[in-house]
């Protein structure tokens, strides 16, 4: 009998150890995804002059990413759950450094856009992650999702520093190519020490549903960002926009009728996920929408548009860098935080923290230190919401669709980023002062005002989370 107990505890303990390491790895690939993600903000202004690119045209920097991992995201995870997770892992790492290298390289706007939609891959990243943690840390996933999501936003901010600092004092195509070698040391990394999942489904990959969706989506985006340079009523924009709904219509439809969805529509059902994932897209709107609008703003220069504060790429760097930082202090005591005041207290909080951030920029939009203190606020509440809907909506998941429910937990607030990066793109390129191409002051108290509008629907929202939300999954115990 203590021998049985010996084997056993060596076995939890070594099991234990395994998932810590699994989880140190993981964590170190999200903080290279974090990197890449916030790498191009501090570098806009250089991008734009690079390749004569205006503010609106930069929107899409952004935008164009989003784009293309509200496709991804979901095919990559239903994938892994097909195939194998770590697989997926190194494949989006790969295809990661192949677009970093392209941005890079790129002899043109267009391409570098291009490089943009193949870095798209880097959103399937974290549910494929969150699908491993949950097989490898067991009831431990909330604590774990809470160190990735840290991570994220420690390279969030990292990024930002070290490319506003190498954006102002080297070589632009080298700033950029430095992403991709990160990207390829994580592949590297994961590939040698981190395990294959064993859970798996069966049926064929909708890739019909994948092409209504990515072809719907932009077309319905290019119509609304370019709507005030065409005329809301002119005949293109109005068979962009229609055309686009119409081929998502076609992509609902479809999904309800095979029996193998790109994206199981039925989970939005189940649980209180679809109640979720609606809370994550109106989160979306702000979080991604308006990622670049701040860095355009601190790039301005006062002396010339009558607004902004002139800064370079190192200043923009140093001005952003609180937000991603506070990030990352939130989201590691989020999971702890929720226990000792409920969950829907904490969201609460996290949407009030980044509604002061969005009327601070507004209040302060010309006081500098101001303006970049109200960044530590937003991250404080954003760090909080990011940690905790990814792992409720990861818990409401049958082991096996582990992957599909992150992929449309990353895939409900990118699209609504994406919309969102398009309807501001058509904000401040129909705001413009007079006799230029350059966005007025009002642009961007506008997407702000419509931000602290996002805070407050999500704060009503919220006190129906017990009701509409589902139940916390709790996990088998061992016999």
């Amino acid at each position: 009998m203590t021998d049985q107990k010996t084997q056993s505890g060596l076995s939890a303990s070594t099991v234990h150890r395994g998932a810590f390491a699994v989880i140190g790895f993981l964590a170190a690939s999200e903080l290279t995804s974090g990197l890449i993600q916030t790498w191009y903000i501090p570098l806009l202004g250089q991008i734009g002059q690079k390749f004569t690119a205006n503010p609106a045209q930069l929107n899409w920097v952004q935008a164009s990413y989003l784009l293309s991992t509200v496709v991804c995201v979901p095919l990559l995870a239903k994938l892994g759950d097909k195939y194998g997770h770590r697989r997926m892992v190194l494949i989006v790492l790969g295809t990661v450094t192949v677009g970093t290298v392209m941005t890079a390289l790129a002899p043109s706007f267009g391409i570098f856009l291009l490089g943009r939609i193949i870095q798209g891959t880097l959103g399937a990243l974290l549910p494929l992650e969150l699908a491993i943690l949950r097989e490898r840390a067991g009831a431990g996933a909330g604590r774990a999702i809470g160190i990735l999501v840290g991570c994220l936003g420690a390279g969030g901010a990292i990024g930002t520093l070290l490319a506003g600092i190498l954006g102002t004092n080297a070589n632009l195509t080298l700033v950029l190519l430095l992403p991709a070698v990160l990207a390829l040391a994580s592949l590297v990394l994961i590939a040698y020490f981190v395990p294959e999942t064993s859970s798996r489904t069966t049926g064929s990959i909708d890739w019909i549903g994948a092409a209504l969706l990515g072809v719907g989506l932009a077309v319905f985006l290019v119509g609304i960002s370019n709507g005030n340079k065409l005329g809301w009523t002119s005949t293109t924009t109005l068979m962009t926009i229609g055309g686009g709904a119409v081929l998502l219509v076609a992509f609902v439809a479809t999904e309800k009728k095979i029996s193998t969805p790109l994206v199981d529509l039925s989970l939005l059902t189940k649980g209180g996920v679809g109640f979720l994932l609606g809370l994550t897209s109106i989160f979306g709107v702000q979080f991604y929408g308006s990622a670049a609008v701040a860095a355009l703003y601190y790039s301005a220069k006062p002396d010339i548009v009558g607004y902004g504060f002139g800064l370079d790429s190192m200043g923009i760097a140093l001005a952003i860098s609180p937000a991603p930082l506070a990030l990352m202090i939130s989201s590691s005591f989020a999971d702890s935080f929720s226990r000792r005041v409920g969950t829907r207290t904490a969201l609460q909080l996290s949407s009030l923290l980044i509604a002061v951030w969005f009327c601070g920029l507004i209040a302060f939009r010309h006081n500098l230190p101001a303006f970049i203190s109200m960044g530590i606020i937003g991250g404080l509440g954003t760090g909080i919401f990011v940690a905790l809907l990814p792992a409720l909506v990861i818990s409401r998941a049958r082991p096996e669709d582990s992957a599909i429910a992150g992929a449309l937990y990353n895939t409900s607030r990118t699209m609504a980023g994406a919309i969102a990066g398009a309807a501001f793109a058509a904000i401040m390129s129909g705001m413009l002062m007079s006799g230029s191409k350059i966005p007025s002051e009002s642009a961007f108290i506008t997407i702000w005002a419509v931000c602290i509008g996002v805070c407050v629907l999500i704060f009503a929202l919220v006190p129906f989370l017990n009701k509409l939300g589902g139940k916390a999954y709790q996990p088998e115990s061992p016999e």
